[in-house]
């Protein structure tokens, strides 16, 4: 995929924008410290310091979902499971161990694994999820290299008894499963016994997986757990796991405290949780709010300030890295890694350095970051135990992204059939549509407000006047015009003249309802003629629907519910299949490709996505108001319903729900033939008979949901926050104002002793750090050739510089910093760090060791000057649907499979 971006929103270039990056986050963290507690800046931009590695390498893996295959059995169970999901069940063992191989060949530093290691939570995935790391990092240690593992959990991974299950018996069958006090005992050994600190060490509610790790000195690494599991934080009266996540504000403050410390230190700090704490595309709080923590905007700011520097994330199966930079100007970057279950199946690599250009004051620091193909995986097949090659992964991954089988599963089986089962033996279907209502705005979701919010939907969506009114063709009665009266809040049907240049809508009479209303009129035959007005008012429509809900409860009961599921099979198929502008691709394939291109990060959007995407939010009509087929979300609805297939499935399920037109029409001046009509149709079926053919073409444009499947769409194939989501470098440069050629430079931030730095250079090039503290004694100046005696380290207010000898030779001994007693002021800029010695001798033009801190002041860092499930399904034709289910029950326990 070629990706051609340069810039940003802001008008920075990506690269000066990330520059700033890592540098700003800790200006902010020293500003807020106590005033006696002395802050350092990014220690490890000094690979003069012999203590801070010169280089670190991380791995970054997220959304394992590793489904052990001692669960497994092909049955009906499994295989509805594993349709109603684009994870790549089966696959996911030989997926990881390919992954663990990479990162064994890579020969890290640190590995981090962002949560989401299991299918939903089983005891024995877990513990076979474990032993790969286990054998990966065996298998780093014979080769020489120590690894830290840092683990933390995802919102499958705990108390997840909803979906937990195991399937080797051929029934979907509840198992064992994780608790928090479990997850901590499995996974100690991947960074839970080298904590240095912990949140909440023998806690089992909201946060308690929290702990913080120094893998190496310069590197904190604070492992968060964002997810809700507990009834603390989930909203239920058990301990179940939800999609959604938050940071609870006793962890934030933890959280603050931790960071402030490692930056106290001189470390880089980073986090790693499940959940995002920056938007990864710009509809992402409206349409899947839940992948971001509750508190996002207040997270992402006070991680920022306490000087975070980046958080490595997951859950959305995506690669994307997106930033913000608070008011004070500090930088937090999001970097979400893909799963390695679903396309692309990358994990990520970053190595993060440090160097001072030689001879000069500049200083860099960089993490360059790197989404790394797996390639080819061998797969053991579940059955037969066969190996075969996939050749490469990612291909493979996407050719079972979404399929129209997947999204037929996942909308009918995996989400409608459980809330049907649950209406059906909670309360009836009243409630359950007053959920769904509200996920679309109408109404306040609850089953008492329905009728009336039904009303005010339709009263609002018709023309507001006479002269303005939607014009229906009665057969034999003539023409009616529809509108709604602001003045009365009544929706009116009369007897109404069509329009010039506007073509009525035609209802069709069945034979039995012709016949009685030309009976009608051989006894009255003026009424066709005579002027007449009927009514709907809010009473009369709850009146109509009570049967309306009786019907469909009783249809759940008897048999309905598998004419519904299979209607709604039915339903999807048909609106994917629907063809976009170009002719070519259909509306699955639009939906497909955003999903897709937002995954694999670098978004690129071709010109018929673009195209499509645009006519998405069209109005379904031409000039004149006649529907019209133009690409919108609208037109496409329209086709749906007046496909024959549909209507057939449709009326047939609607014969079944017996009705009373009289209790819906008021009559304000009667006709005896509308009278005799009304009464003739006594189901929905029939209702849907008087549409005729086209019955779809009396859906209305709303431009609510044309507008959520537009932005839908354009958000996931435009990037419009950090571009760059694969392959990045995210850096810092400074410059140390207080270098001097054959000079010490100025010491770096700390507490304690404010000792001089080590000896330097015979020829002067080099010299120690700043003898800082408080009155801190002379250095003893290194001897040299030529009767040149070294310079003292004076310490003091000002932090003199231990220079060395200004004559080449060699120095017996390197000169030493005086020690003040405590941190002081290190000249104009920085507070005194560490003591430093100058053991080593410096011989002609070679510099001697150099252990003192040299490291650069915070105060002097360059600064930004801007202040700035699946519902995949719920893209574009979909979104009607699947946007009402997953924001109008917003209850977890209807979500069999997570959506994502």
């Amino acid at each position: 995929m070629p990706h051609s971006h340069s810039t940003d929103r802001t008008g920075i270039s990506r690269r000066g924008f990330v520059t700033l990056s890592i540098a700003g986050a800790g200006v902010t963290a020293a500003a807020m410290t106590a005033p006696e507690a002395a802050y350092a800046d990014e220690p490890a931009l000094a690979p003069v310091v012999a203590d801070y590695p010169n280089q670190i390498k991380i791995a970054h893996l997220s959304d394992t979902h590793f489904f052990s295959r001692r669960l497994y059995s092909d049955c009906p169970d499994f295989t509805i499971a594993e349709h109603s999901d684009r994870k790549m069940f089966r696959e996911s063992g030989d997926i990881i161990k390919k992954a663990m191989d990479e990162i064994v060949a890579y020969q890290p530093d640190l590995v981090i694994l962002s949560g989401d290691l299991t299918k939903d939570g089983e005891l024995a995935c877990h513990q076979d999820i474990h032993a790969m790391l286990s054998d990966a990092k065996k298998r780093l240690k014979a080769a020489g290299k120590e690894t830290q593992f840092a683990v933390i959990n995802g919102n499958h991974d705990i108390n997840n008894d909803l979906n937990g299950r195991d399937f080797s018996s051929g029934l979907a069958e509840h198992t064992d499963l994780v608790d928090p006090l479990a997850f901590k005992d499995l996974y100690a050994d991947c960074g839970y016994d080298d904590a240095i600190a912990m949140f909440d060490q023998g806690g089992s509610k909201g946060g308690s997986l929290s702990y913080v790790l120094r893998p190496v000195k310069g590197v904190t690494l604070i492992a968060v757990d964002s997810c809700k599991y507990s009834t603390d934080q989930n909203g239920l009266d058990v301990d179940e796991h939800v999609t959604s996540g938050v940071v609870g504000e006793k962890l934030l403050q933890w959280i603050e405290s931790q960071a402030k410390q490692a930056r106290a230190a001189g470390d880089i700090v980073f986090v790693t949780q499940h959940h995002g704490v920056v938007p990864h595309f710009s509809m992402e709080p409206t349409l899947m709010g839940e992948y971001l923590v509750d508190n996002y905007e207040e997270c992402q700011r006070r991680y920022a300030d306490a000087g975070v520097s980046a958080v490595f994330t997951g859950h959305m199966h995506a690669n994307d890295i997106a930033s913000i930079t608070t008011e004070a100007g500090n930088t937090l970057f999001d970097i979400e890694t893909c799963a390695t279950v679903t396309y692309p199946s990358d994990i990520r690599f970053a190595t993060l350095g440090w160097e001072r250009e030689k001879g000069t004051a500049n200083v860099h620091a960089t993490l360059a970051l790197e989404s790394h193909p797996l390639g080819s995986v061998d797969y053991t097949d579940f059955d037969s135990g066969s190996v075969t090659r996939i050749p490469n992964i990612e291909e493979y991954g996407h050719e079972r992204l979404l399929t129209v089988d997947v999204v037929k599963t996942m909308i009918a089986d995996a989400l409608v059939a459980p809330m049907l089962d649950q209406a059906a033996a909670n309360g009836g279907v009243k409630p359950l549509l007053a959920q769904l209502a509200g996920g679309l705005g109408i109404g306040d979701g609850t089953a008492a407000a329905l009728d009336g919010a039904l009303f005010g939907a339709v009263f609002g969506m018709l023309p507001q006047s006479a002269d303005e009114a939607f014009i229906v063709e009665i057969p034999i009665l003539g023409s009616a015009g529809i509108w709604a009266n602001p003045e009365n809040r009544r929706v009116m049907v009369q007897k109404m003249e069509a329009k010039a240049g506007v073509e009525p809508y035609a209802l069709t009479f069945d034979a039995g309802a012709m016949a009685a209303v030309q009976s009608a009129l051989v006894s009255e035959p003026m009424a066709a003629a005579a002027g007449w007005s009927y009514y709907i008012s809010a009473e009369s429509l709850a009146k109509f629907l009570v049967p309306v809900y009786a019907g469909l409860d009783s249809l759940l009961v008897s048999g309905g519910r598998d004419q519904v599921l299979d209607l709604l099979r039915t339903l999807v198929e048909t609106l994917v299949n629907q063809k976009v502008a170009d002719g070519a691709n259909s509306l699955f394939d639009l939906i497909k490709f955003a999903y897709g291109d937002h995954l694999h990060g670098d978004e690129t959007c071709p010109a018929w996505v673009e195209t499509a995407t645009a006519q998405i939010k069209l109005t379904g009509d031409d000039a004149e108001g006649n529907p019209a087929a133009d690409g919108s979300l609208t037109s496409f609805l329209r086709a749906t319903i007046n496909d024959e297939v549909v209507l057939d499935k449709l009326n047939a399920l609607l014969k079944g729900i017996k009705i009373n037109l009289k209790d819906l029409l008021i009559k304000e001046k009667g006709n005896i033939a509308i009278d005799i009509a009304l009464g003739a149709i006594k189901d929905l079926g029939a209702i849907f008979g008087l549409l005729g053919g086209t019955p779809g073409n009396m859906i209305p444009n709303i431009p609510t949901l044309a507008d959520l499947a537009h932005g839908a769409l354009y958000s996931l194939t435009h990037d419009e926050n950090q571009l760059g989501d694969r392959v990045n470098t995210l850096a810092t440069g400074l410059v140390d104002p207080d270098w001097k050629p054959g000079g010490g430079s100025t010491g770096g931030g700390g507490s304690g002793n404010g000792n001089g730095g080590g000896s330097g250079s015979g020829n002067g090039s080099t010299g120690g750090g700043n003898g800082n503290g408080s009155n801190g004694g002379n250095g003893t100046g290194g001897s040299g050739n030529g009767d040149s005696t070294g310079g003292n380290g004076t310490g003091g207010s000002t932090g003199g510089s231990g220079n060395g000898g200004s004559t080449g030779g060699s120095g017996s001994t390197g000169g030493v910093g005086g020690s003040g007693t405590t941190g002081g002021n290190g000249g104009s800029s920085g507070n005194g760090f560490g003591t430093g010695n100058g053991p080593t001798s410096g011989n002609g033009d070679s510099a001697g060791a150099i252990t003192g801190s040299g490291k650069p002041s915070s105060c002097k860092l360059p600064q930004t000057g801007d202040t700035n499930t699946f519902a995949a399904a719920a893209l574009m034709g979909l979104s009607a649907l699947a946007a009402a289910i997953h924001a109008g029950s917003r209850n977890e326990a209807l979500d069999s499979q997570d959506t994502e």
